[in-house]
């Protein structure tokens, strides 16, 4: 998703700016830490000041890799023929 920030929100926070795309200020911070927000192709922190023309592209957070998952361990508590 690529914005253009307009005059009428120049001098926002990036993360109060974006709050509004992605739902909320939580959701923009950690896009911004995941480092999938950039202004104008630079990185910016979350309290970077937007000005008006910039271009903020988002991308989407890295997929966290799985942990594997142990195998269970069991015993057969009863058995019979059936």
């Amino acid at each position: 998703m690529q914005i253009v920030v307009t005059s009428e929100h120049a001098g926002e926070r990036l993360d109060v700016f974006l709050a509004r795309s992605t739902g909320s200020r939580a959701a923009a911070q950690k896009l911004i830490e995941a480092g999938a927000v950039l202004v104008d192709g630079r990185a910016r922190q979350k309290r970077h000041a937007v000005r008006a023309g910039e271009r903020v592209e988002v991308g989407d957070l890295p997929e966290a890799p799985e942990a594997p998952v142990p195998d269970a361990r069991y015993e057969i508590a009863w058995e019979d023929e059936h």
